[in-house]
């Protein structure tokens, strides 16, 4: 994954990380237990990635998880994913669950349903 970096922040959770390219994010890691716990999590998922401070947009997107995890109603609607390389199917998975209220849920059967173009 070249030109991918990651960072690590603090939430109410504890300490996550996030790992972005030059289209978006590819990636969050909840906490591992520690630092060193997470950053090998991340680099086992994502390869060796540089540690760098996040870019404006990245750092709005860690604000809006920041806010989430504190249990605002952030959707994270305005996120930009990286999406390269994630087969079509799941895709269309990450585009329905993207749309999900907060504090809302659908079933995997709804997902399928909507999948299907079956409301």
């Amino acid at each position: 994954m070249t030109g991918h970096s990651f960072a690590l922040f603090d939430t109410s959770i504890g300490r996550c990380g996030i790992v972005w390219g030059a289209r978006g994010i590819n990636g969050v890691q909840l906490p591992m237990g520690s630092e060193d716990k997470t950053r090998t999590r991340i680099r086992q998922s994502h390869g060796e990635l540089a540690e760098a401070p996040p870019p404006a947009e990245v750092q709005r997107a860690i604000d809006g998880i920041v806010e989430l995890l504190t249990g605002k109603p952030n959707d994270l609607a305005d996120v930009v994913l990286d999406l390269d390389g994630v087969p079509e199917f799941n895709r269309g998975v990450y585009d329905i669950a993207r749309r999900i209220p907060p504090g809302q849920t659908l079933t995997y059967g709804d997902i399928a349903k909507k999948l299907g173009g079956v409301e």
